[in-house]
């Protein structure tokens, strides 16, 4: 083993896996490659790549159901940050994919560099929960030491941990994606404020685009769901507005 990074690299077209492959390589990472779908599930299991590039075009599997495929996979594997590549360059396409749980989407032609740059953009995001330290560029220190002073949140029996990107009820760890735990933080970090639902697509999925509030719609329904009730927190609909979280003092 190389201790390098893995980047699992699921594109059929050669020539684009071969730019990327050489990329890669030089920024430092050890590139996986597929040409087909049907072993990405048990190569993530296998190898843990650090993120997957994943083309939504392939010749046996369509990227977007693999997608939904891998975040219903077991333990860790499921959180593995999936970046998609794709010529679909649609917001509906784009909605579809963050729905499904991706990290960031990248239309094709794309710039090979700007692909790297989107790659360390996601990790340094998913780092914490991985426990890995990363060294920051030059010009971040500031913004990451901001992110280093996110603290835990606890409200009744519900607690919210950003740096281990944990949320447990009643010391249960309750089973969320990346983005459901980012959301809930966002709402949960400032209780009572209400945040329309592009503020949450910029906040959370950094993403700018004011038809795409089916997505955040999606992800609140989700942590209802999963998260159940409890009477000293609530997510409120606000409605011709977004949500807000709010604390019940006398719980």
């Amino acid at each position: 083993m190389s201790g390098l990074e893995k980047i699992l690299v699921v594109e059929d077209e050669p020539n684009i896996a071969e730019v990327v492959r050489l990329y890669l390589e030089h920024a430092g990472y050890e590139p996986l490659l597929l040409a087909e779908g049907k072993q990405v599930e048990a190569t993530v299991q296998l190898y843990e790549p650090a993120l997957v590039l994943l083309d939504v075009m392939l010749p046996d599997v369509d990227g977007f159901e693999l997608c939904r495929a891998m975040r219903a996979m077991p333990g860790d594997a499921s959180h593995t940050p999936i970046i998609l590549l794709t010529a679909k360059g649609e917001p509906i396409d784009k909605l579809r994919g963050f729905n499904l749980g991706v990290d960031d989407y990248i239309v094709k032609p794309f710039d090979p560099n700007e692909l790297i740059a989107r790659i360390k953009a996601v990790l340094r995001r998913t780092r914490s929960k991985a426990g890995v330290a990363e060294a920051a560029p030059e010009g971040e220190s500031e913004a990451r030491r901001s992110a280093g002073r996110r603290r835990v949140l606890q409200f009744g029996v519900l607690t919210i941990d950003p740096v281990q990107f944990k949320v447990s009820v009643g010391g249960t760890r309750v089973d969320l994606t990346l983005k459901e735990i980012e959301l809930l933080y966002c709402l949960a970090e400032n209780p009572g404020r209400v945040y329309s639902r592009d503020d949450l697509l910029r906040q959370v999925w950094h993403f700018d685009f004011s038809g795409g509030t089916r997505t955040v719609d999606a992800h609140v329904k989700n942590l209802r769901k999963k998260l159940g009730t409890d009477p000293a927190w609530s997510i409120q609909t606000m409605w011709g507005i977004g949500y807000s979280f709010e604390v019940n003092e006398d719980a």
